[in-house]
């Protein structure tokens, strides 16, 4: 029987080559998930920025009302997920398909992490507040403060902006099954934002019922003497022989306009210059 030793050498050679497999098995997935960690991040952040500005949107929304899903998503697609130096307008471009033009969305393989329809918002809505306080303002007789204050029943909004993501493919398509299980996670990051607010009707006439002018009109009790001032007019001939008597006919009694900027406060502020 004839027994066959290997060299040390050669056994250290084969000893290499198995370090060499295993290092590449494992690093080199690792180079390759590590951008796309990045890349959730990037897209986790403007996600947030989208469910910001949809609450915001609604806090305003006329009659308390947001506007429809599709009207939403196409504003965050326009504004959250658009080129740096993309024109902000406020009509909406209506896209709601498409690929991304930002590169940060894409992966290593150059296929689409993300496109413009796995974005989605849900649950926009104008309730009452669930606090403690909101809660006690029940026990108030209902023609309390005329019913402008506390804040309104529609103040608490909420918004949520979900992405999901799409799985990691190779260049031709194919699912990247080297990555396994790291490439069929099937990711939905779901981003919330609430308010708690009243915006007294910042997009409704000054006639409204939650108006600036209606809602700020109980804290100033001098605005129930409104109509009164016809009584000072009568001093008005008395101006020249009593002048201090007299100017109170100019008096307005109980006029408030706590939404009127005077015009001495307005400044003109100066044109940003156009590109060259």
């Amino acid at each position: 029987m004839k027994t066959t030793f290997f060299s040390p050498a050669r056994r250290m050679r084969g000893q290499g080559m198995v370090e060499l497999a295993v290092c590449a098995a494992v690093l080199v997935p690792l180079f390759l998930l590590i951008p796309v960690v990045a890349k959730l991040g990037h897209g986790k952040q403007m996600a947030m920025q989208a469910a910001r500005n949809a609450a915001w949107e609604a806090s305003v929304a006329k009659n308390y009302q947001p506007a429809s899903r599709a009207t939403l998503q196409s504003k965050a697609l326009d504004r959250n997920f658009a080129d740096a130096d993309a024109p902000i307008t406020s009509r909406t471009s209506g896209v709601s398909s498409g690929a991304f033009s930002d590169q940060m969305l894409n992966t290593f393989s150059n296929q689409k992490l993300l496109e413009k329809r796995d974005l989605s918002i849900t649950r926009t809505a104008n309730n009452g507040s669930p606090g403690y306080v909101d809660e006690a303002a029940q026990l108030l007789p209902k023609n309390y403060f005329d019913n402008a204050f506390p804040p309104n029943k529609s103040g608490y909004v909420t918004a949520e902006v979900t992405l999901n993501y799409r799985d990691l493919k190779t260049t031709d398509g194919r699912p990247a099954r080297f990555l396994e299980p790291l490439d069929n996670l099937d990711l939905a990051d779901k981003r919330h934002q609430t308010l708690l607010t009243d915006a007294w009707n910042a997009s409704g006439p000054r006639s409204g019922a939650r108006s600036v002018i209606a809602t700020v009109r109980p804290l100033a009790p001098v605005s129930y003497f409104e109509g009164l001032d016809g009584v000072f007019d009568l001093l008005k001939p008395l101006t020249p022989i009593l002048p201090m008597v007299g100017s109170l006919g100019d008096l307005e009694l109980g006029t408030i306009e706590p939404d009127v900027v005077p015009a001495d406060k307005l400044a003109n502020y100066p044109s940003k210059p156009g590109k060259p």
